[in-house]
């Protein structure tokens, strides 16, 4: 009989360790980069949204306004692309400086960086929020 096969009324055998480790480890790995892009997708939306509508309302007259918009998207597809990113290199690196392999470590620093953008947005948000003053005042 192979070794693949069990016999009809026995239960199949168990994994190895190493086995069952690595698909442990995968499935880790996976569920880390699936949650960053799902993280990361509202993100990426909303900053396309801003660039159409920039593209929409372009003044012909107000060259200021046009390239402080410009500005303030470069910056934020910086911020949206290079925090995660950066994440992911420290991550890689403290994996590297400690010996161990640096997939996971690499996928928590994505998933790091992309909770930090999420929570400087929320503070940029309150933080407007707190600027704008009351909007009734009675």
């Amino acid at each position: 009989m192979t070794p693949n096969r069990t016999r009809p009324g026995t239960r199949p055998r168990t994994p190895p360790p190493a086995q069952a480790g690595q698909r442990r480890t995968r499935r880790r790995l996976v569920t880390l980069l699936v949650l960053s892009a799902v993280l990361l997708l509202p993100l990426a939306a909303g900053l396309w949204a801003a660039a159409q509508s920039a593209l929409e309302h372009k003044s012909t007259t107000d060259w200021q306004g046009n390239h402080e918009a410009r500005l303030a998207l470069e910056r934020a597809a910086m911020l949206l692309a290079g925090l995660p990113l950066a994440g992911a290199a420290c991550g890689w690196t403290v994996a590297q400086l400690r010996g161990r392999s640096g997939r996971i470590p690499a996928a928590t620093g994505l998933l790091a960086g992309t909770v930090a953008l999420w929570v400087l947005g929320i503070g940029s948000v309150l933080v407007a929020l707190h600027n704008t003053g009351p909007i009734f005042v009675w």
